[in-house]
């Protein structure tokens, strides 16, 4: 949570012991250095994330409550302090040094995969699936940046709203499943 709020080069081994309510030479102890407590971060913040919103895809809804009920999730850590997207504020801090950029990428990954996983409920063609998810992510990333600037909720809302609203209107243009099997055996 320190980290979050005032940034990972900001924070000092003897502030995030303070946060963790050990001494620094426990910390150092446990973790062995900064980078090695931000690791454990990361994984932690990955853990967090995936069971408190991508598990979301597995609850017996209609794909639409899931979806809506995924990014209204997403969307409530982003508004915890007004701190935005944690992952993405770290890829704005570190990023550039590529030293955890491989542990962010597993999670956007797994991130777009449940996307993915939702969006092919809807749309059958997958290069269709790839770029509507593609466009999902970077839209989420400009309505937390737009949010962040603000602290209008507007820009979040408007994200979930529109998303929705788009594959609603997506599923309605795409032809049955009982539709498409009797004219591809024609």
């Amino acid at each position: 949570e320190h980290i979050h709020l005032h940034g990972y080069h900001s924070s000092s081994i003897s502030q995030l012991a303070q946060a963790a309510g050990l001494g620094k030479a426990g910390l150092l102890h446990h973790f062995k250095s900064k980078e090695g407590l931000l690791n454990a971060v990361i994984d932690y913040a990955i853990d967090f994330f995936r069971g408190y919103v991508l598990t979301v895809i597995q609850e017996d809804l209609p794909w639409e409550q899931r979806l809506e009920k995924l990014l209204r999730r997403q969307n409530r850590l982003t508004k915890v302090g007004r701190r935005g997207c944690f992952f993405t504020n770290l890829i704005m801090e570190v990023g550039q040094h590529g030293t955890f950029n491989d542990k962010i990428l597993v999670f956007y990954r797994e991130w777009r995969q449940t996307l993915r996983t939702l969006v092919a409920e809807v749309v059958r063609d997958e290069a269709e699936v790839r770029e509507i998810v593609y466009l999902l992510h970077v839209h989420y990333e400009g309505a937390v940046a737009l949010y962040k600037l603000s602290g209008n909720e507007h820009h979040l809302e408007y994200y979930v709203n529109k998303t929705v609203s788009d594959l609603q209107t997506k599923a309605a243009q795409q032809p049955s499943r009982s539709h498409a099997n009797k004219t591809s055996h024609h």
